[in-house]
């Protein structure tokens, strides 16, 4: 009888074992170490010699359209745009989404734009 219990305990504590184990191998299964960065004035520094700068966004209006461009360096790339009627708002305003006006954030780039779509 005493053989039994202790058998019923160590695979008790052996199957205990294994799932905690199992659990942890499947939680560092898809983990990816995160390459060490230095920021530095807007830019991002990885390990190699590589500098990878933040995109900014700007809206603009441009040919009867107002736009969210994605800015990284001198390379513009549209994310969206919409047509809207250059009459309907104040001509400052016009004048400076002319000139493009920059934001660090896509969402407050986002909410400038849907106040002039909506």
């Amino acid at each position: 009888m005493k053989i039994k219990n202790t058998l019923i305990i160590t695979s008790y504590v052996l199957l205990v074992a294994l799932f905690f184990a199992t659990g942890y191998a499947l939680g560092r299964k898809n983990t990816e170490p995160v390459p060490e960065t230095v920021i530095a004035e807007d830019s991002v520094k990885t390990g190699g010699d590589s500098i990878i700068e933040a995109p900014d966004y700007e809206v603009i209006y441009e040919g009867g359209k107002i736009k969210i461009n994605k800015c990284i360096g001198d390379i513009k790339e549209t994310i969206t745009d919409e047509e809207i009627s250059e009459g309907v708002f104040p001509p400052d305003d016009i004048a400076e989404l002319k000139r493009g006006v920059r934001f660090e954030r896509l969402e407050a780039a986002q909410q400038m734009f849907e106040n002039f779509v909506s």
